[in-house]
């Protein structure tokens, strides 16, 4: 099982789906032995996720010869982020799972966003949160090590994030000014990336945050 960037070597023999419902964009991508490169599919529309990420699914999973049955794992973001999205991704994903008999696995969407990154050293995740605020964490990340959250969550203001960084953000969240991170895979490829580092699901549910 390849990807973009460098990947650890964890070898993975079943198809492997991903969703990222939880931000400004919505992300599926899927990953299988025969393929040569995860397939991505990336919608950033005002249309609502519940209505698309069946759609998103349905047509990389025909692209790739395969059907829903052939698959093995589902990994999903959490949050925090969008509470409509949140719901929507876990319960889409709970719902393949039960159809398909795959396994289910969670990760929080902070971590997924800083495993988009080959870097080394620290680096600030974020998230939107409500009106003017995000969510975020900052993380040590290392190109053959799973990030490290360093201490927790923290709801920020969007002014006041220049002495923090560099950031790494969802897609679409315009953060005009900061410094940022150089990203080597999208959201749901990083999904797939903490799987193949062998990082342990979280529980399958909503991470929200006040």
């Amino acid at each position: 099982m390849r990807g973009a960037g460098s990947d650890p070597p964890v070898e993975e023999n079943r198809p492997c789906l991903a969703l990222v419902t939880c931000g400004p964009q919505l992300e599926v991508a899927l990953c299988a032995p025969f393929l040569a490169a995860d397939s991505v599919v990336r919608l950033g529309g005002v249309t609502p996720r519940s209505t698309l990420v069946l759609a998103a699914v349905d047509l990389l999973v025909e692209d790739a010869g395969l059907s829903p049955s052939d698959l093995g794992l589902i990994v999903v973001s959490r949050g925090p982020g969008s509470f409509t999205g949140i719901r929507a991704g876990l319960a889409t994903a709970l719902g393949l799972a039960a159809a398909t008999g795959a396994e289910c696995v969670a990760f929080d969407s902070l971590l997924m966003l800083a495993a988009r990154c080959d870097s080394s050293g620290v680096v600030w995740a974020a998230q939107p949160g409500r009106r003017t605020e995000v969510y975020a964490q900052s993380f040590q990340v290392h190109p053959t090590l799973p990030p490290a959250g360093e201490g927790g969550i923290e709801v920020l203001s969007r002014d006041g994030l220049e002495d923090r960084g560099p950031w790494v953000t969802a897609e679409a969240l315009d953060l005009a000014g900061i410094r940022t991170a150089v990203v080597a895979r999208s959201s749901a490829e990083a999904l797939l990336r903490l799987h193949r580092f062998g990082v342990p699901s979280d529980a399958v549910e909503p991470l929200y945050v006040e």
